[in-house]
């Protein structure tokens, strides 16, 4: 009998659904029969093929009434969950993923798989701005951003007459800068808002190719058009992704000028 290739052994794998829902189980500790049974819904037939072909291939192995990962088995399960983990990925940023600058991010995608994504849609084409404006009136919010929004500083203006101790930074590009200056209305809540504990508003004179903000555990991301609007807002309570959009926003942060009332028209 010929060894399988390592092609088999991964398309052993993924032709299954019930092979991979079993090892998958098992990669968490020993289980028994009626509890996969019961656990996975596989009829107790297919069950039965299932164990006996992972036995075969010496990746389970079977103790009394309980069954586990073998060595070998714990590595292949490992890596194929990793493969799996990362089409999941892509498949469920669909879209979204085409429009990040993968190439510049420095970020492992797969992070990613647990992200929450708000985009535009036929029957709500601002559904996404009204999530970011919800985002900025967390307690600690610092943000990267290509546009300035009238309600979003006048909801941080309401939550800063609350009297709670918040922190808010925000880093304009130049353009979204001197867009807002042409606001009247914008122009005389920034006054305000300098004016408060806890605000500070900056200006970045560079290239952004992502809006980016952390709102107190959640880490955002902003794919930008042509424009340079926000197509989506992608959220994500990963550590990791939390700790490289805070490193980003600390670098803009660095490259970038206070903005002042002397720096406001009159």
């Amino acid at each position: 009998m010929v060894d399988p290739s390592p092609l088999d052994d991964v398309e052993f794998l993924a032709r299954s659904p019930h092979r991979v829902a079993v090892v998958r189980l098992l990669q968490g500790g020993p289980w028994t029969r009626p509890d996969l049974h019961h656990e996975t819904g596989i009829s107790q037939p297919t069950l039965g093929r299932v164990l006996e072909s992972l036995e075969d291939r010496a990746w389970i192995d079977q103790d009394g009434r309980t069954y586990a990962l073998t060595p070998i088995g714990t590595l292949v399960t490992e890596e194929f969950a990793d493969l799996l983990d990362a089409v999941e990925t892509i498949h469920r940023l669909d879209d979204v993923i085409g429009m990040l600058p993968i190439d510049q991010l420095d970020l492992d995608v797969r992070l990613l798989s647990g992200a929450t994504v708000t985009a535009p849609e036929p029957s709500d084409v601002l559904g996404h701005i009204r999530r970011a404006e919800e985002l900025v009136i967390a307690d600690r919010v610092r943000l990267l951003t290509t546009t300035v929004l009238p309600d979003s500083v006048q909801k941080l203006l309401d939550r800063h007459d609350g009297g709670t101790s918040l922190h808010h930074e925000a880093i304009f590009t130049g353009d979204a800068f001197e867009t807002g200056l042409a606001n009247p209305v914008i122009v005389a809540s920034a006054r305000k808002l300098l004016d408060i504990d806890g605000v500070e508003l900056f200006r970045f004179d560079g290239t952004v190719e992502l809006m980016m903000a952390v709102a107190d555990e959640t880490a955002v991301l902003g794919p930008l058009d042509g424009q340079q609007m926000p197509r989506a807002f992608i959220e994500s309570d990963d550590e990791t992704v939390h700790s490289w959009v805070e490193a980003k926003l600390d670098e803009y942060r660095a490259a970038s000028s206070p903005i002042t009332l002397d720096d406001l028209p009159a």
